[in-house]
């Protein structure tokens, strides 16, 4: 039998960190993380942690009870960082800056193409950001923001003319 693979589909849906171990954390801590959405779950061992706020969980202690967990991101970051009684703990590696950038870059159809380039360039961005938290080679990251940059700008240069030909833009 051959290695089962993971389908793309869920290499984009869901991202789960490597477990981490956490000192006074009955268990090893893993984040899942919805790469459209950015919403998180938490498991100790496996099992699913409750939550308490926006940010916040219960982990069992190792010496019984409880212990509080926040997690927080940083823009378009699959890895978050879980922090435990202060102490902050990376649950992967940092995203590279280029990325960050180039996740941004369909917002540049915003300054010539106004609405409609604000429009599609916003669209790109949330595309951009469901690819940065994907778990696939950041050179291929870059190679698919580029391209969702250039098919916004195309289909945002089609629609305008579309819509110069129609007559609906405004005419001095």
């Amino acid at each position: 039998m051959g290695e089962v693979r993971p389908s793309a589909v869920s290499m984009i849906t869901a991202v789960n960190t490597e477990p981490i171990t956490i000192d006074g954390v009955a268990g090893p801590v893993v984040v899942a993380t919805n790469a459209l959405w950015g919403h998180r779950a938490l498991t100790v061992g496996g099992q699913p942690a409750p939550r308490v706020g926006k940010h916040q969980y219960t982990l069992p202690a190792t010496a019984g009870g409880t212990v509080y967990a926040t997690v927080r991101s940083a823009y378009g970051d699959p890895y978050p960082t879980v922090e435990v009684n202060g102490v902050r703990h990376r649950t992967g590696p940092k995203i590279p800056v280029v990325l960050r950038v180039l996740s941004l870059l369909p917002f540049a159809l915003a300054i010539g193409g106004g609405l409609v380039g604000g429009l599609f360039g916003a669209l790109g961005v949330l595309a951009n950001v469901a690819v940065a938290r994907t778990r696939i080679p950041s050179i291929v990251k870059a190679l698919i923001m580029v391209g969702v940059a250039v098919v916004a700008c195309l289909v945002m240069l089609a629609v305008a003319v579309a819509l110069a030909l129609s007559g609906v833009t405004s005419q001095s």
